[in-house]
């Protein structure tokens, strides 16, 4: 399984904000402290500083010595060394096993999740989180069962299950509750916040990462690390100018630190989002530069193409093209097709044309039609994905409801079988007796329709969210392809650049599309096209299409992306539809179509 492309880089934040720490002595941190000065400045020697501090905690009788081997490991990860970071933990752990130190077992298992993480096996991730979710229920430590709780459901969710993430950090809630420790409520908040943001939900990631700010206002670390991961929000919500005024903040905050380079790489994509060329260009040198050192991959990428689109808009088209390439050999080294891989091609292409390297630039996007289309799927599949999820969940609430209710029929029954026994004595069986029983199938009946037309409504509720998938998906595909064709026509060129437009313009006109959506659409709205026909037979094919984008509630923007024609041309199409429909100008077209 590949890590997703964003998962390093929230996922390091996410831990970053739980750290466990027990307070080492004075003399023993002293000398981490300078060991860790020493690998800053790249000097040898390194370890006589750290040997001297883990001779100091072996004198000790607690987990003194766990712990330095933790803390020591930790100043190894600030500086790339992920190999040396792991094997300082697995000392560590050699030295507690939870002998009356679950506390810190659990603080060094959370840690090596986190190395496991950033080094790659993958495989390793979920069991080693298991154990230290059953060293932290050990500890009886509300703290410390929290941090785990936060962390899995990160981890789960990186690894494609949002839904059952989110309810861990539901259940995370009590105990952060109880531990009274408000960094941990902004934590849980925190980390919501990042689920939205990798589910591409930026509008509920730029509110749920501001409520954490708000909660974390006493907390400069926790603050600084939602103020990071909402600049990634507020960038993709096309808002870069709050980002500019506010993320120096946390650069300044975490200087000297990996994350340093992490804030300075989104403040520099935002001078970008602004044409702010001359900033984005000297930030992201250096943010590359520091990300190569530390082999972060995903600020290398992100860097690369920030300087890309910066020379290619200054006019240095050569130097353009080699971070274009890089940025494309990186992305498509992933092994999966997805949106970062389709942009860095693009830019690539774009570099190409640019510097005057046409065919090459023929070549990078003659297969670029098809390659919309893979990551348009791969959009489309996780938002199914998303809604199967959400329907499963509701499914399973449903079954669980008609399950109660019909245990409290059986009970009423029952009741009514001990009225009926008390009614016989009374001598009015058979009265009450037909006349209960009558209204007791009356009622089952009424109960069993209203659960059935309950499921009946989430099943169509589901049909009509995978349609409007399918029919933004065909939007934002078309609305790439016009957009790449605006660009080759910006490069002079022959054949090459006419085959390459006529082979968008072929994309762009794919009936095959069509008839997928056209099968969505009639699962949700049965019977459609043939009752328009019955009631408007001179409706033409396209202005079909038109009624249903138009029944689904579609704006302009979005109807005139999937027909592949401009905004006036959709209002053009609504009039002549509004004159073969025969309504006045007082009556609404949509209502109309509704009604058919």
């Amino acid at each position: 399984m590949r890590v997703l492309s964003l998962f390093c880089l929230l996922f390091s934040i996410t831990i970053a904000a739980q750290n466990y720490h027990k307070e080492l002595k004075p003399d023993i941190q002293s000398l981490i402290d300078k060991g860790e000065a020493c690998l800053k400045a790249k000097q040898s020697d390194c370890n006589i500083a750290f040997e001297k501090a883990l001779a100091l905690a072996e004198k000790e009788k607690d987990s003194t010595l766990a712990m330095t081997h933790y803390v020591i490991g930790l100043s190894h990860s600030q500086y790339g060394k992920l190999p040396v970071f792991l094997e300082y933990l697995n000392k560590g752990l050699s030295l507690t096993q939870g002998q009356n130190h679950p506390t810190v077992t659990s603080a060094i298992l959370r840690k090596k999740v986190y190395a496991f993480a950033r080094m790659g096996p993958i495989d390793s991730i979920l069991p080693t989180s298991e154990v230290a979710m059953k060293w932290a229920k050990e500890s009886n430590d509300n703290r410390t069962i929290a941090e785990v709780y936060i962390q899995r459901a990160d981890l789960l969710h990186r690894l494609g299950n949002s839904n059952e993430a989110l309810q861990l950090l539901r259940e995370a809630k009590p105990y952060a509750d109880k531990a009274g420790i408000q960094r941990q409520k902004a934590g849980i908040v925190f980390t919501m916040g990042n689920i939205y943001l990798s589910n591409y939900d930026f509008e509920e990631a730029r509110t749920t990462l501001e409520e954490s700010m708000t909660i974390s206002k006493g907390d400069d670390e926790m603050y600084y690390l939602s103020l990071v991961n909402w600049s990634l929000a507020m960038i993709a919500l096309v808002q870069p100018q709050p980002v500019v005024e506010k993320l120096p903040e946390a650069v300044t905050f975490f200087k000297g630190r990996n994350l340093e380079w992490t804030a300075k790489t989104h403040l520099s994509h935002a001078h970008s989002k602004l044409e702010n060329y001359k900033e984005s260009i000297t930030l992201s040198e250096q943010c590359l530069a520091a990300a190569q050192q530390i082999y972060d991959p995903t600020l290398i990428s992100l860097n690369n193409r920030i300087l890309a689109k910066g020379y290619i808009e200054t006019n240095r088209a050569g130097k353009a093209v080699l971070y274009a390439e890089k940025a494309y050999t990186y992305e498509s080294e992933k092994g999966a097709i997805d949106e970062q891989v389709l942009g860095s091609l693009i830019l690539y292409g774009f570099a190409l044309g640019k510097s005057g390297q046409k065919d090459k630039a023929y070549d990078v996007w003659e297969h670029m039609p098809k390659l919309i289309d893979s990551v348009g799927f791969t959009a489309k599949q996780r938002e199914i994905k998303k809604w199967q999820e959400l329907y499963e969940t509701e499914k399973k609430e449903a079954q669980i409801a008609i399950q109660e209710k019909n245990i409290a029929l059986l009970e009423e029954k029952e009741t009514s079988s001990k009225l009926q026994k008390g009614l016989l004595a009374a001598g009015l069986l058979a009265v009450l007796a037909v006349l209960s029983g009558l209204w007791i199938r009356f009622r089952e009946s009424k109960k069993r329709a209203a659960l059935e037309r309950e499921k009946l409504d989430a099943e169509i509720q589901y049909k009509q969210k995978e349609l409007t998938t399918h029919a933004l998906h065909l939007a934002k595909k078309n609305e790439i392809l016009v957009d790449l064709k605006s660009k080759v026509e910006q490069m002079e060129g022959g054949c090459e650049t006419r085959d390459i437009i006529n082979t968008i313009n072929f994309d762009l006109k794919d009936e095959a599309s069509w008839e997928h959506f056209t099968q969505y659409f009639e699962k949700v709205h049965t019977d459609f096209g043939v009752n328009v026909k019955n009631k408007y037979p001179d409706v033409t094919t396209n202005e079909l299409r038109l009624m249903a984008l138009l029944r689904m509630s579609l704006t302009n923007k979005e109807i005139a992306n999937i027909l592949n024609v401009t905004a006036d041309g959709v209002k053009k199409a609504r009039y002549r539809l509004r004159k073969k429909m025969s309504l006045s100008s007082d009556d609404s077209l949509e209502t109309a179509i509704l009604k058919v």
